[in-house]
């Protein structure tokens, strides 16, 4: 069993502009990298270790991985795996043309009905990206196996995809639980079999920081 800090990056420029992002290398605005070093001003307080830190190679989750962890000490390791959901010709686009079933059949359903979404030209699909969260899932279960607690720090549907592999759920419940914001953590303990949800979307503001 081990437990898992299933992290989300912060606050992008395009996150604050509404654009679709995906595999497109966006960097993160000056609130995201504070709301980075709030959680891990505050995981320091609390004397919070971790044995392994790894990250999505995309410089906005690499970037939060680095500031939220900087007082463990520890190397940030990057696994192309956990790069977001690439959305091909959609990217750059409003969030708006994955929200509307009425405006776009195939992709407007993206988060109302994820099992009927449509791999967008060049793009990837979502059971794709399910399948790169179970490969990266099942190679860290078979190399800690001692209540190692590790950082997972990635993207928006990325981490949903990890969950719905922990779970072991359907691809119409991807996006069951709670909504992950920029920031938000997952923290959950698993060995592969089975799943312990501890928290769900869990933020740490300001006060958090100077309370913890």
């Amino acid at each position: 069993m081990i437990e898992l800090y299933i992290l989300r990056h912060g606050r992008t420029v395009w996150n604050a502009a509404g654009k679709i992002q995906g595999s497109t290398d966006i960097e993160l605005t000056e609130e995201g990298r504070e709301g980075a070093r709030a959680v891990g001003r505050a995981w320091k307080k609390l004397g919070l270790h971790f044995d392994a830190v790894y990250a999505s190679p995309l410089k906005r989750a690499y970037e939060t991985a680095c500031l939220v962890s900087s007082y463990t000490g520890l190397e940030v390791q990057v696994d192309q795996r956990l790069r977001e959901l690439c959305f091909g010709v959609l990217e750059g686009e409003s969030v708006a043309r994955i929200n509307n079933a009425e405006a776009d059949s195939k992709h407007g359903c993206f988060f109302s009905h994820p099992e009927r979404y449509e791999r967008p030209e060049n793009g990837e699909s979502l059971e794709e990206l399910c399948q790169r969260a179970k490969s990266f899932l099942n190679e860290l279960f078979e190399k800690y196996t001692n209540n190692e607690r590790i950082l997972i720090v990635a993207h928006g549907a990325m981490n949903k995809a990890l969950m719905r592999v922990l779970k072991k759920t359907e691809l119409k419940d991807f996006w069951a639980g709670a909504l992950q914001k920029n920031c938000g953590v997952n923290i959950v303990q698993a060995d592969g079999n089975t799943c312990r949800i501890i928290e769900e979307g869990k933020v740490y503001s300001m006060e958090d920081d100077l309370q913890a």
